[in-house]
């Protein structure tokens, strides 16, 4: 839990510098939506995760398997949602929405991969 509050800090704090330079086109205005539907999306998996670890680890990849599907499923239907409303700049919206799916899935991923070696 506690690599996550800082992977997601980090990434808050990169997210701001952002918005701060020169690059601050490059940023949609309302990025903060994105960056807490993604953080909360990460907590869940991680305690999904978690909930998959008990009795030995038994459920651990079926759970996890799962908790991906539903993350890109409610992924989806959240950028469909911002789309259908007629969100302003929508493509860079959906570009900052990718970009920061990309890196949180990585880092699940990364903290997946560390957890089936003890498997």
């Amino acid at each position: 839990m506690i690599k996550l509050i800082i992977y997601y800090t980090g990434v808050a704090l990169m997210i701001f510098l952002l918005k701060q330079s020169g690059f601050s086109t490059w940023v949609h205005p309302d990025i903060a939506f994105i960056f807490v539907f993604l953080a909360f999306q990460s907590y869940l998996t991680l305690s999904l995760a978690q909930l998959g670890q008990k009795n030995e680890g038994e459920k651990f990849v079926k759970i996890q398997t799962a908790s991906f599907a539903i993350r890109f499923i409610c992924s989806i239907l959240f950028i469909a949602f911002f789309a259908y409303t007629h969100w302003p700049q929508i493509y860079l919206f959906v570009g900052n929405f990718f970009v920061l799916y990309l890196c949180s899935s990585y880092f699940e991923i990364f903290g997946l991969l560390r957890n089936l070696r003890r498997f």
